[in-house]
């Protein structure tokens, strides 16, 4: 570590759960306020370009407008400064780029760099290079030449640099790993959602932990415990009491919330209603296809400003199955090896004529919850199993028989029946699991993106 990495790194200060529960912040304001310290990170800067014959220095939005004003005094050049959407008065041109779950966009006037001009870009802190990835396609725009681009600090760990590669990129101090990130990456690698009825997993020797996402925060707390060896986080769907319908579970938080503690498999129970009189209460279908009847939900990730498409063929994890099928036979249980679940916005149960329509298509089991869930995963690269417990027959089947339809008591009651059998058949799919994934979900979460965006 050099003499400027150290005085860096001695005198940032480091703010936990800020601006957020699970970020840690580093906070610059020791470096400005220390006018010695200050005026030697401008002449480090500065050093490279003393005889370059630079023509702007770039600053973005906010704290890179420090640097690039002092930098431009140092060097004798002008500002130019890059600001997001709807704060530059004059006429400008804008990019779109990237954040964790969402996008955001960059401006800058048309007329703040001219063809040809030698330009310096500096921010503050290169993490995830989004926005420095903007900002250079801004430049280009305005056929300015890029000579160098600099940063106080940069956190090698989120892989930035990777984005505005063919530069020359130069970070006065590296931050090669993030404790907190690290530590939520190994909470747990297998992800358990509970169903209607199934709101609990473990006995004992687990803890709860309380995640919030870009998306806000899960169904509910999430517990972590061991299985076989291998870290399991639980999470109830509808909450522990129940308290969430269908059409409100917040499924884009939940599958962050799991992706976010490192969770790799995802196993989801649902309650289901039988379309088929060979579909019995008590059965267990282990779904191969969905069909999705929902409206009102937000059912993506996937909302640019890159263009991605899921490949959704097959949305559950084939391995997943193939382990849940042998597992259920092993232990004699009654379990269809394939079905399609058709999902229903909720939170009332099918009419008659969409039951009797749901049946005549050729679908097996009645659901709510299924879709998003699968998706979601899927673009996230997580593998899902989902594990449909049959509670009843739909109005449809009781249409036929002439027996009295569906209550949601007769569901909770049903599954609450068969909670062991399910608890038991999770524990042994858990137990072989393999280590290394043999699926390709992760691939088609990869090449979802289109092109080099």
């Amino acid at each position: 570590m050099d003499k400027i990495e150290k005085i860096i790194k001695s005198n940032v200060r480091e703010i936990s759960d800020w601006p957020e529960k699970g970020v840690s912040f580093k906070d610059i304001t020791p470096l400005l306020q220390n006018k010695k310290i200050f005026s030697k990170l401008i002449d480090v800067l500065a050093a490279p370009y003393t005889n370059k014959k630079i023509d702007k220095v770039v600053g973005i939005d906010a704290r890179g407008f420090i640097f690039a004003a002092a930098l431009a005094y140092k060097l004798k050049t002008g500002v130019a400064i890059v600001r997001k959407k709807g704060k530059l008065p004059f006429k400008t041109i804008e990019k779109k780029y990237s954040l964790e779950y969402a996008s955001n966009v960059l401006e800058m006037h048309k007329d703040s760099i001219l063809p040809g001009e030698k330009v310096v870009l500096v921010d503050d802190v290169l993490a995830t290079g989004g926005t420095m990835q903007a900002t250079i396609a801004l430049i280009k725009k305005l056929k300015g030449k890029i000579i160098g681009i600099d940063f106080l600090i940069e956190l090698s760990y989120l892989k930035g640099r990777k984005k505005i590669k063919g530069n020359k990129i130069r970070s006065l101090a590296k931050y090669a790993s993030s404790p907190k990130s690290v530590k939520m990456e190994k909470m747990a690698e297998i992800g358990i959602i509970g169903g209607s009825g199934f709101y609990k997993f473990f006995d004992k020797d687990a803890k709860e932990v309380e995640i919030k996402t870009k998306f806000g925060r899960p169904s509910d707390k999430i517990t972590i415990g061991n299985v076989f060896g291998k870290k399991v986080a639980f999470l109830p769907r509808h909450g522990k009491d129940h308290r969430i319908p269908p059409h409100k579970i917040p499924y884009r938080a939940n599958i962050a919330a799991l992706k976010e503690i490192g969770v790799e498999r995802i196993i989801a129970p649902a309650a289901v209603g039988s379309l088929k009189t060979k579909i019995k209460p008590g059965d267990f279908v282990i779904c191969d296809q969905f069909v999705d009847r929902t409206k009102m939900r937000q059912d993506t990730f996937f909302d640019g400003p890159k263009v991605s498409h899921i490949e959704a063929a097959y949305p559950y994890c084939q391995e997943l199955r193939k382990i849940a099928i042998a597992q259920a036979k092993k232990l004699k249980f009654p379990a269809h090896t394939k079905g399609t679940a058709v999902v229903i916005e909720g939170p009332k149960f099918s009419t008659m004529a969409e039951s009797l329509w749901f049946s005549k298509m050729g679908w097996d089991v009645v659901n709510m919850t299924q879709y998003p869930e699968a998706i979601l995963a899927l673009e996230l690269g997580i593998c899902y199993l989902n594990i449909s417990l049959v509670t009843d027959y739909d109005v449809g089947i009781y249409a036929k028989s002439k027996i009295k339809p569906v209550s949601i008591e007769q569901v909770l009651a049903n599954f609450s029946k068969n909670t062991d059998k399910l608890k038991k058949l999770i524990s042994e799919i858990i137990k072989n699991i393999p280590r290394e994934k043999e699926c390709d979900c992760q691939k088609k979460s990869e090449r979802a993106v289109l092109g080099n965006q």
